[in-house]
């Protein structure tokens, strides 16, 4: 891959990728649903569960036991006095793309291997608001174990007096691995309470083992904003915390065990986080450490930050992730273009014979430093004859795969999801030098473009 002088702000994003610091968290996905009942599957494998309007449900939306290698996407679950999600003995389980208001909980995973909760939007965790006799959480894993487990990159918004959580994020005796974590990362929340108990993050409920936190805002969630309550090798790094003084507010991080009668807790690091926490009465109560929980590792890298507000999460978080907008061309408008038809059984081979890039195509210009991106052959990125941005993938696609756009002037101008193997670019962009970056899993790609 060439060097290329795109400005330093989009050398920072994408070195960083912390684009979903921008548009990337919550549910992406702009199309049409179907109005469904509830969804039941009992030793299914294999199978997708997608584009549904699942509404003023009794019982679990979308329920799953025994099920193996699922992707449940681009659904919305509304009104529900239960889970948004259920998985019982599941494997290999994918939520992304979906969007959940006014439901008890969006996703409880009890006894399950590989799940990944990610990009999606929920609005109003209910609880025991309306009755119900069970807790409400954004996402709660229960004896969930093994590798590629994720609670990432989602929205949770809960409003006083719509909602009543308790822990936003619980998860509850369960266990990574020393090379695979539990992940909780990238996710933005705002809003918890009125529980005295509840809050942002809690790992480590009742043990577990191999869990991390990073890399999440916080903003008023609760009692407390993140966690540990007891296990082994659990970490909490560069988080930002803020809760204003609330009737139910106490402590910015906590880590203790409470369940010392389930064994010890150890190796556990709280490191680099931010944090302004104001308790019920008024005082700056930003870390609470119990004397049973050993060294704490990184404890003296947390730092208050008096002038951290809640300005760190935008005003809209809800829904952001699918407002950004296309390249248009500014002459005229959108042009719309001709519709792209992909076989609906690719085989191996482009769809579209991309022309040979010549130098004028690729950037030559020795300008700020991008970092160096090992390009994956599997993923080819051209220009069409009508100078449209296509990409074409072989192999599996992951459900995070995703294209980014970046313009000469350093401003991110598209970002879409990758879901097939053929994809054109919906707009003709203006004519400019622009940089693709197309990740797919543990695979990359970026060119840069002239379009005329």
């Amino acid at each position: 891959m060439k060097l290329n002088n795109i400005t330093i702000i989009l050398g920072v994003i994408f070195l960083c990728i912390p684009f979903h610091q921008s548009y990337g968290q919550g549910a992406r996905y702009t199309g049409s649903y179907t109005k469904s009942a509830a969804v039941q599957y009992a030793n299914k494998s294999n199978f997708v569960i997608e584009g549904l309007d699942i509404s003023n449900i009794k019982g679990d939306a979308i329920s799953l036991h025994g099920c193996e290698n699922v992707i449940i996407k681009n659904n919305k679950v509304s009104s529900s006095d239960k889970r948004g999600v259920y998985l019982f003995n599941c494997k290999n389980i994918t939520i992304v793309d979906n969007t959940f208001e006014n439901i008890q909980s969006g996703l409880v995973a009890s006894t399950s291997q590989g799940i990944k909760f990610e990009y999606n939007d929920v609005t109003n965790v209910i609880g025991k608001l309306k009755g119900s006799n069970e807790m409400g959480v954004m996402a709660q894993f229960i004896q969930v174990s093994g590798t590629g487990n994720s609670v990432s990159y989602n929205v949770c918004e809960n409003f006083s007096g719509e909602s009543s959580p308790e822990d936003l994020v619980n998860m509850s005796q369960s266990n990574g691995t020393a090379q695979s974590p539990i992940i909780v990362k990238g996710n933005w929340i705002r809003g918890g309470g009125p529980s005295d108990s509840g809050g942002g993050i809690n790992l480590g409920d009742l043990g577990g083992s191999y869990q991390l936190a990073e890399d999440n805002i916080l903003v008023n969630p609760g009692q407390y904003g993140i966690g540990i309550s007891g296990g082994q090798n659990m970490t909490l790094r560069n988080n930002k915390v803020y809760g204003s003084r609330q009737s139910f507010s106490n402590v910015g991080i906590v880590a203790a065990n409470w369940y010392e009668n389930l064994g010890p807790t150890s190796n556990i690091t709280v490191s680099n986080n931010t944090i302004n926490y104001t308790h019920k009465d008024g005082y700056i109560n930003n870390w609470w450490f119990g004397n049973n929980v050993g060294t704490i590792n990184g404890k003296e890298t947390n730092k208050y930050d008096a002038s951290l507000n809640a300005s760190i999460l935008p005003n809209k978080i809800i829904g952001r992730a699918r407002s950004s907008s296309p390249p248009v061309d500014n002459s005229g408008g959108s042009t719309t273009l001709p519709e792209d038809n992909p076989d609906t059984n690719p085989d191996t081979k482009p769809e579209e014979k991309p022309t040979t890039p010549d130098e004028d195509n690729e950037s030559t210009d020795q300008g700020v430093l991008l970092p160096q991106v090992k390009n994956d052959p599997s993923i080819l990125i051209y220009l069409d004859k009508y100078n449209r941005i296509c990409i074409n993938t072989l192999g599996t696609i992951a459900a995070s795969a995703d294209i980014i756009a970046g313009n000469s002037k350093g401003e991110i101008v598209y970002r879409q999801a990758l879901t097939r193997y053929h994809t054109v670019l919906p707009k003709r962009p203006t004519p400019d030098k622009y940089t693709i970056l197309v990740r797919n899993g543990n695979k990359a790609h970026m060119k840069t473009l002239n379009i005329p």
